[in-house]
């Protein structure tokens, strides 16, 4: 069976290649993209997050320090007694292969999976390069990003401080998107744009109890912790059920933070894959 010390390069070299890999994704999806059907356009410095969206930067938080305590749960799974340990496997090569491929592939995909939201965490939090966007008949542009007019419920303007804000349509009250255009844009004309594919006042119609700014970290949080508290009950099990059965709630635990943060910012499960690029291509 391959040594700690082998799985525990091959986790840290998982985590360089997913933080080079995210940080690469994430960086290019920012990158300013000229649109021919751009109503307006402009770019401008990024607002704290933990001062203007204080609610989805708790929840991505909460996500993050999740995923990243599967770590050292993976590590101390590595101590497990294996099943080479079974007099009936130690002699039998597929099975030291097989092994090999499990151990080594599970801690690598650990690792790769945690410094892929780490450096998203710190790229998303953190951010300090200049924002571009762009006002379409389709929606919001930031970045390579569309975002579609249907995921927002409605608009509000901050006229004393030059700020827009654009609201969830699955939590109306969650702003999702949070602009301070520079103060030589016209802050009156891109208002009145907007207004014309969003009210300025969010609907009359009542919503549900949980569709609310204020349960975004809770779900968050619950679905966090009793993913963790799984994955530290699957170190009762020999070393490769173990690390496979991490392997597995980590990666389940990244889905389910990515669904309900997109549910709530948006209203949509999934975000990936709508780029302004496609759209003009369809």
């Amino acid at each position: 069976m391959p040594p700690v010390i082998l799985l525990f390069i091959l986790t840290a070299v998982g985590a360089g290649i997913g933080a080079f890999r995210s940080y690469r994704l994430i960086s290019a999806s920012r990158k300013a993209n000229p649109h021919s059907q751009a109503l307006l356009e402009w770019s401008e410095k990024p607002l704290s997050s933990w001062r203007y969206e204080p609610y989805a930067a708790a929840a991505i938080l909460i996500h993050t320090l999740a995923v990243s305590a599967f770590v050292p749960i993976a590590l101390s799974a590595a101590y497990n007694p294996s099943l080479l340990d079974n007099p009936l496997f130690a002699n039998d090569a597929t099975m030291t292969l097989l092994d090999w491929f499990i151990q080594c592939g599970c801690m690598a995909v650990i690792g790769f999976q945690f410094g892929s939201v780490l450096i998203a965490f710190l790229l998303i939090i953190f951010r300090r390069e200049m924002v571009s966007y762009a006002l379409t008949e389709e929606g919001m542009v930031q970045g390579q990003n569309l975002l579609p007019w249907r995921w927002f419920s409605h608009l509000s303007v901050d006229s004393i401080r030059g700020i827009l804000r654009m609201f969830s349509a699955f939590a109306p009250d969650l702003p999702s998107l949070i602009s301070s255009p520079p103060g030589t844009f016209p802050l009156a004309e891109l208002t009145d744009r907007i207004e014309g594919f969003l009210p300025l006042q969010p609907s009359k119609e009542k919503q549900s109890w949980y569709r609310s700014k204020i349960f975004l970290a809770p779900a968050i949080a619950l679905v966090c912790i009793l993913l963790v508290t799984t994955g530290w009950l699957a170190l009762r099990l020999q070393r490769e059920l173990s690390l496979f059965a991490i392997t597995l709630i980590m990666s389940v635990l990244i889905f389910a933070g990515g669904v309900i943060i997109n549910l709530f910012a948006f209203g949509v499960l999934r975000t990936r894959g709508t780029s302004a690029r496609q759209r003009r291509v369809r």
